[in-house]
């Protein structure tokens, strides 16, 4: 089963930020069943992506100034980033097809 990254500290979540391309973040807590099950999907849906998205998850109790810096009210929340630059976000639980139509990867 694929596995996304845990990015622990700003320095992390700043280098996954600045790198050129897509980037999604999985923002989660430790007590959230529902992003125990959306993780194994974003990391899928990244793997297949060829190296087109990069994905990784940030644990929005650990790192509270990243996640209000977003304004992240509930999790699982998912941030889309291209370029460094924030371009979309989505809560909730999610599908691996409705990830792809979102990122707009084939699968």
């Amino acid at each position: 089963m694929a596995t996304l990254s845990n990015l622990t500290s700003p320095a992390e979540v700043e280098a996954a930020l600045t790198a050129p391309g897509l980037v999604v973040l999985d923002i989660y807590t430790q007590a959230c069943v529902i992003c125990r099950r959306v993780e194994p999907m974003v990391a899928a849906v990244a793997d297949g992506s060829g190296g087109a998205v990069r994905a990784h998850k940030v644990d929005a109790e650990r790192l509270v100034d990243f996640a209000a810096r977003y304004s992240v009210q509930g999790v699982p929340t998912l941030l889309l980033f291209r370029n460094g630059r924030l371009i979309d976000r989505r809560s909730g639980f999610v599908t691996a097809s409705a990830l792809r139509e979102w990122i707009g990867v084939q699968g």
